[in-house]
């Protein structure tokens, strides 16, 4: 059986995709469901496109292309090895340097074993293309891997709530933190300016971080803040609407595994219509402009005279949001993006 055969461009035989996913959170819809739903939308005669949770023996030979997100166990690599043998071509999709997981990552306690380790080697080894966020998460993986693309993340306005808010809603400026555990040290480094906040009076401070489950105390406890509790993924960006975020933070600490993240938060803070103050490393460093489309932090103690430089400066604070929400609207929309994957899948099966 040889799928590659199919092509393209012959309405009646569409391309027939299968993804797997890793988890229900942020990376499979920024990874594999926006832009998937988006390809399907505007080429249905053209892809015949699959999201799944599980492999199955019924879906061995079924498919063209197999999409893995985030995978690792050994329990998944052997069908879809046999996958490939029938004529599959195999996509391995992620978005974190897997191989630098930082020991205070929750993450680290599984991602950190030796067996993991050489399982996900033996994945991105046995695949026909990669799918990464960013140029410097290419370098980590091409080792292992000769094919790889760069398809930056990117936002889906039909999902924002809503696109355009006004910002009287508060008589206050909000400046917001947005974070799970696997962010404690990157909060870490600008804790002391974070203080800072939570006591001037004149600014809200939100910390969108969740209570601890035995406590019910927040997880990050700046004096002065307001905690707001985590949301599944699918109440994500309604909750994000009701934050009313004037100001975003997003500290990152100088560390190896970061260097490769992706300008998530700058996108998501911008497109809810807030300036993004962040730390001037990895990412933020690649997208931002200081003073032109953010406010980067080079020096940690620096956080609150930023803040305080964008809300006592209204005019400043308007010259860099326009800039932003430019730069987002224009380089990173899903609707104009989507093509970045098609074309990829194209090259993938030798279109």
């Amino acid at each position: 059986m040889n799928h590659n055969s199919n092509s393209l461009n012959n309405s009646s035989n569409p391309l027939k995709v299968i993804c797997y996913r890793g988890d229900r959170a942020a990376c499979w819809y920024y990874r594999i469901h926006a832009p998937m739903v988006h390809l399907a939308r505007n080429n249905p005669k053209n892809f015949n496109i699959t999201i799944s949770g599980s492999i199955g023996d019924d879906q061995i030979g079924k498919y063209d292309l197999a999409i893995l997100q985030r995978q690792y166990k050994p329990a998944v690599l052997s069908p879809i090895l046999r996958m490939k043998a029938q004529g599959t071509k195999l996509i391995y999709e992620i978005d974190d340097d897997l191989f630098h997981v930082p020991k205070w990552n929750p993450a680290y306690q599984t991602l950190g074993k030796k067996s993991i380790q050489d399982g996900i080697k033996k994945f991105v080894s046995s695949v026909d293309a990669m799918f990464v966020t960013t140029e410097e998460l290419k370098a980590v993986y091409k080792e292992y891997c000769e094919n790889i693309y760069v398809l930056p993340n990117s936002i889906d306005y039909d999902f924002i709530f809503p696109v355009d808010k006004p910002k009287e809603n508060t008589s206050k400026p909000v400046v917001c933190w947005q974070g799970s555990m696997t962010h404690e040290k990157d909060l870490a480094i600008a804790r002391q300016s974070f203080a800072q906040l939570g006591r001037d009076k004149d600014i809200i401070l939100k910390m969108w971080c969740g209570l601890e489950r035995e406590t019910k105390q927040p997880v990050f406890n700046i004096p002065g803040a307001q905690t707001i509790p985590l949301v599944p993924f699918e109440g994500f960006f309604q909750m994000f609407g009701q934050v009313n975020t004037y100001i975003g933070l997003a500290p990152i600490s100088a560390i190896q595994f970061n260097r490769s993240k992706s300008n998530l938060k700058f996108l998501e803070y911008t497109a809810y219509n807030a300036v993004t103050v962040a730390s001037d490393f990895g990412p933020y460093k690649n997208t931002i402009e200081d003073g032109v489309t953010g406010m980067l932090v080079s020096d940690n103690r620096d956080w609150y005279a930023k803040v305080r430089e964008l809300i006592d400066n209204e005019e400043k604070y308007n010259y860099i949001l326009a800039n932003a929400k430019k730069l987002v609207e224009e380089n990173f929309d899903i609707k104009k993006n989507y093509v970045l994957w098609e074309n990829a899948i194209r090259q993938v099966m030798g279109e």
